[in-house]
């Protein structure tokens, strides 16, 4: 005889399964505010907020989100719409309210200049907006601690670039596709400790940049195996009462 699955457990092993298929959701650039000196940058937001472009060629600009993130994925597509220049593109976790508190960067140079190579550099920044050297990216500096370089490929003008963030308690990892890096390379894959940040784009004299489409999701992160073990647990209990019930 066909026994059916007691309504409790089958409740609880929908719950606990369902922790990990949490849907993505669309950012709302219209809620962003520019971080740094307003005369850095010109972050103009498309009507449906799903789009910012920065125009200007300054020093140091960012467009950050109001929310403070932790265990999270952000998806979206980026790129440089001239031929004009071949400076530093990129993201950043601000970790207070604005930059002269602690960040962590992200940024990727295009071409060779002043001793910094094309490729990628991730940083601590603790000096605030003006402690992010234009040359030797690659040195220690006062208030900027280099953490990761990944250097050779710069990026190209007028290439769209799919960028993928996972950002938890002990990890930060980056991927990039599009143009050089096809379906898609890690750059960064570092594992530490890692605070909740507010999530925002940043340009360092480089304009015509645009941002689009971008996505957040919550990462679950297993408690030591409890989730895991919660599964393995419930389908124990499973097995158990369905034999008790043949």
């Amino acid at each position: 005889m066909k026994t059916k699955l007691p309504t409790t457990l089958a409740a609880v092993f929908f719950t606990i399964a369902a922790t990990s298929s949490i849907q993505a959701a669309n950012i709302d650039l219209s809620t962003w505010t520019q971080e740094g000196p307003s005369g850095n940058g010109d972050w103009q937001v498309s009507s449906d907020g799903s789009t910012v472009l920065q125009r200007i060629n300054g020093n140091p600009t960012f467009f950050v989100s109001p929310e403070y993130f932790i265990n999270n994925s952000f998806k979206g597509k980026f790129g440089v719409e001239t031929t004009s220049d071949d400076d530093y593109i990129g993201f950043a976790l601000f970790e207070g309210e604005d930059a002269s508190d602690p960040f962590i960067l992200f940024d990727w140079k295009q071409g060779l200049q002043s001793s910094s190579q094309p490729g990628f550099y991730l940083s601590k920044v603790t000096g605030g907006a003006s402690a992010i050297p234009f040359g030797n990216h690659h040195l220690d500096a006062p208030g900027y601690d280099v953490l990761a370089t990944n250097l050779g490929t710069g990026w190209a003008d007028n290439t769209v670039y799919d960028f993928t963030l996972n950002y938890t308690t002990t990890n930060l990892k980056i991927e990039i596709a599009g143009g050089a890096f096809g379906t898609g390379q890690t750059i960064f894959d570092l594992n530490g400790t890692y605070n909740q940040a507010r999530f925002g784009f940043y340009n360092y004299s480089q304009s015509s940049v645009r941002y689009q489409g971008f996505t957040e999701d919550v990462i679950n992160v297993p408690d030591n195996g409890a989730t895991g073990l919660a599964l393995a647990g419930a389908f124990a209990l499973l097995v158990g009462l369905r034999r008790k019930l043949r």
